[in-house]
C-alpha cells in the first residue's frame, strides 16, 4: 500500500514531464523540425568538378532509383550528371562519327555540341554541304525535351549549326538521321514508366514521380 501510494505521485510527475516536453516541443516545433532535418539529412555530395565520370553515373542512378522505389517523388539530377547519361548514349548510336561532345541543359530542352568527322559519313550523305564541308566540323544541335507519354521521351531538335551557321531543316534532317540514327527530326527513347514528368532548367533536370509501375 506505502509503495503503491508513492507510485501515484511519481506517476503524476511522469505525466506532468511529458506534457512539458510536448508542449516545449510543439511551441519550438519548427527548430525541432531543422533538428530533426539536419540530424538526418544525407551528407552533401561533392562538387561535380570533382567527381568522375563513373561516380556521376553511380550517384545519377543512385537518385532514379530512390524515385523508383517511391523514396522521392521527384529527384534533380545536376547538368554534369545529365551529361555524363547523354555522352554515353551519344558515343554509342554516333560510333566513330562524334566526338568531343558537350551537353547544356537549357529552360525546357537540351544542346549538344560535337565534332564530327564528314569523312565517315556515307557518301552523298551531305548533299550541298559537301561542297564546304571536309574533315572534322564542328556541330550543335537543340531543341526541348518531353515526356510524350508515360514510358517514352522525346527530345524534338529544332535547330542545327555547322560552324556556328544554323542550317535549313531539309538539310540538316537528312544529315542527323546518318550521325544519329533513327534521329531524324524527333528523337524518341523510352523511359521507365515510373517516370511521369520531365522538367530541364540549367541548374539541372527534374524528374517526377508516381505510382506507374514503380519498383517494389
Amino acid at each position: 500500500m506505502i509503495l503503491s501510494c508513492l507510485a501515484w505521485p511519481a506517476r503524476l510527475i511522469g505525466t506532468a514531464l511529458l506534457v512539458g516536453i510536448g508542449y516545449v516541443g510543439w511551441v519550438n516545433r519548427a527548430e525541432v523540425r531543422r533538428w530533426v532535418h539536419r540530424a538526418t539529412a544525407e551528407p552533401a555530395p561533392r562538387p561535380d568538378d570533382t567527381v568522375t565520370p563513373s561516380e556521376l553515373r553511380s550517384r545519377a542512378e543512385a537518385r532514379l532509383d530512390s524515385l523508383a522505389r517511391g523514396r522521392a517523388d521527384s529527384v534533380v539530377l545536376t547538368p554534369r550528371e545529365v551529361a555524363t547519361i547523354v555522352v554515353a548514349e551519344v558515343e554509342r548510336r554516333a560510333v566513330g562519327v562524334a566526338d568531343s561532345i558537350i551537353v547544356e541543359l537549357l529552360d525546357g530542352g537540351v544542346s549538344i555540341r560535337a565534332q564530327v568527322d564528314a569523312a565517315r559519313l556515307p557518301k552523298g550523305a551531305l548533299g550541298p554541304l559537301a561542297e564546304w564541308m571536309s574533315g572534322r566540323e564542328a556541330l550543335a544541335v537543340q531543341g526541348p525535351l518531353v515526356l510524350r507519354r508515360l514510358g517514352t521521351a522525346e527530345w524534338r531538335v529544332d535547330q542545327v549549326t555547322i560552324r556556328g551557321l544554323p542550317l535549313p531543316r531539309g538539310l540538316w534532317e537528312r544529315m542527323l538521321t546518318l550521325v544519329i540514327p533513327g534521329a531524324s527530326g524527333t528523337l524518341s527513347f523510352p523511359v521507365d514508366r515510373w517516370i511521369t514528368g520531365i522538367r530541364v532548367t540549367p541548374a539541372g533536370a527534374v524528374l517526377f514521380g508516381g505510382p506507374a509501375e514503380r519498383v517494389r
